[in-house]
């Protein structure tokens, strides 16, 4: 890959004068310097790919193969013990009796969705989140204490 005319362009207009902005000699050199890290970031020649023998390169295939497979085993896994357990508690729910006065009670209470904050799903169930979770973190400290309506 070669990024050398696209960054000409990005260069040019990095360092483009502006009339109508005129900063004092401290603030200059400080975006000045912020300026050459970007360009120096932007002109950095990009790292080479390794050259890797014909057994290496079959090897790294094999150990992505190999993580691919047990990554699917394990996905297969965890939607199979879902499915079943969804299975059996719909036939569980089924088994109750519909027209029966006196345990009718069984049903509306097996059909109730406890939404409380306390429900949380097993720890061995893998939730997807945005970032990684951090160690000694308290979002409490980061809330406002009043609600905005």
């Amino acid at each position: 890959m070669n990024f050398r005319p696209a960054t000409r362009s990005i260069h040019r207009r990095i360092f483009q004068k502006s009339v109508f902005r005129s900063f004092s000699s401290e603030e200059g050199k400080r975006r000045d310097r912020v300026k050459n890290i970007l360009v120096a970031a932007i002109d950095a020649e990009p790292t080479p790919r390794p050259d890797f023998t014909k057994e290496d390169a079959a090897k790294h295939f094999e150990i992505g193969k190999n993580y691919v497979k047990g990554k699917f085993q394990v996905h297969n896994e965890i939607h199979h013990d879902l499915a079943c357990k969804i299975r059996m508690k719909n036939h569980a729910i089924n088994m109750f009796p519909r027209t029966t006065d006196e345990l009718s009670y069984l049903r509306e209470t097996a059909l109730y969705i406890d939404d409380d904050d306390d429900t949380m799903p097993p720890l061995y169930r893998s939730i997807p989140l945005d970032t990684p979770p951090i160690d000694n973190f308290d979002a409490t400290r980061y809330m406002s204490e009043k609600e905005d309506d």
